[in-house]
Parts: structure tokens; sequence; C-alpha cells
């Protein structure tokens, strides 16, 4: 499997990124699912043993759904400037993206969106559901035209004071996260924003204002629906 990872944006609308007043970020009530349950178990038994840990520190075990066996979407990803912490979470985020997304529930939500009433995304490119379903699993960035099933991601952390979470430009493969916002991020949505930037390496776009259409976008609606996956695993 390739290192690598890269990512792109089409128009001026979407230099201006994902803004924290537009996403979700209310805390999921339950904690994330552990992806390694038998080894975060024994490490769990060792520890309350030891009188280190507590019951309400057990591991949730992951209720993964199911595989849709035509889907087989990778993911390439270079990180830069993230801590260990911060490598360690972009890399569990990217593992429950990898899951969600070649997932027959993740299909069925793309090829089922609608918006007022039609079977359709906002800022599609004149696509149909089922053709930006497809578009998304051939994973041919507009930088990257090959069809290689595969999600190029180049992501750089960085700090802003600013209700900015993450940004890109349409002439590079790569783009930026805010820790300000990152470090705080549940693993759905840490999946959604990096989901939502790569819709931009693949050609689509959305209003730069917040506007009641807006979230029916695909780079909004796919990270949504990304987001909702990974934490009902």
């Amino acid at each position: 499997m390739k290192t690598r990872t890269m990512i792109t944006i089409k128009s001026l609308v979407l230099m201006a990124g994902l803004n924290a007043a537009s996403c979700k970020n209310s805390m999921v009530s339950t904690k994330a699912c552990s992806l390694n349950y038998e080894q975060d178990m024994a490490q769990h038994r060792k520890l309350l043993a030891d009188e280190q840990a507590t019951d309400a520190d057990e591991p949730r075990e992951c209720q993964y759904p199911s595989k849709d066996p035509d889907a087989n979407l990778g993911v390439n990803l270079v990180m830069r400037d993230f801590t260990d912490t911060q490598e360690k979470k972009m890399l569990d985020a990217v593992e429950r993206i990898k899951i969600v997304i070649n997932s027959i529930e993740f299909k069925e939500r793309v090829i089922g969106h609608t918006y007022n009433g039609e079977r359709v995304f906002v800022d599609n490119n004149g696509l149909t559901n089922e053709e930006v379903y497809q578009k998304i699993m051939d994973g041919a960035e507009d930088l990257l035209p090959e069809i290689d099933n595969e999600m190029d991601i180049d992501v750089t952390m960085y700090y802003k004071r600013t209700s900015t979470v993450g940004y890109t430009y349409p002439d590079t493969t790569r783009t930026w996260v805010n820790s300000r916002f990152f470090n705080g991020y549940t693993p759905g949505q840490v999946a959604a924003n990096v989901t939502h930037e790569w819709t931009h390496k693949i050609g689509f776009g959305h209003s730069f204002y917040n506007n009641p259409s807006r979230p029916y976008s695909v780079p909004y609606a796919i990270g949504s629906i990304i987001e909702e996956l990974v934490d009902s695993m």
C-alpha cells in the first residue's frame, strides 16, 4: 500500500474551508468503540488487577457495519506537523473511514440522499446520487486523475484561533486542519472533516455562505454520513 495521499480543490468557494459554526460540535455521549477490542480488553483487565483502572474504563466493542463486497476504497495518508498523539488520533479516524465508507450502509445513504424531497445532492456537478457514489469510490482526484480506488490525503496540522476547522486550495494536493478543533474532536468528527476536505479534491464544492442548502452539498452531506456511521459503530 502506498504511503502517500493527496488532495485538491476546484474553485475559490472551496478555499474557505470548513467552518466550525457549520459543523456538528456536540460530543457523542458514548465513547468510541475499540478497533482492537481483544487487545484493549486484555490491557484493561491487567490495569484493573493493578487497580490502575475502573469498570468505567472498559473498552467498548465495535458494532461494524455490513461490508459491501464490491467496495474497496483505500486511503493513502501523509501527515505533516502532527504530534505523536495527533498522529495516532488521525490514523484511528482513517481506519474508521475505511470501514464505514466501504459499507452497504454508506452506499445506501449516499444513493438515497434527498434534498427538498428529491433524491439529489446540492452542488452535485450535475451528477446523480449513483454517480456521486461512484466518483467517491473511484478515488480519482482532480490533480491525481487516475482511478485508483484510493483516497489520497496529504494533511498538515496548524493552530490558529479562528472558526475555520480546515481548508485547502485548488492548486495543491494538500489540506490543512486546525488543531484548535482537531484535538477535541471525536473520531466521527475527525473522519467527517477528513472526508469533507477530500471530496473537494475530487471536484465537489459548496457555498461560501452558511445558507440552508449548504448542509446538503456533497462535502457537507458526505461528511455528515461518515460521522454518523463512525459514531454508530
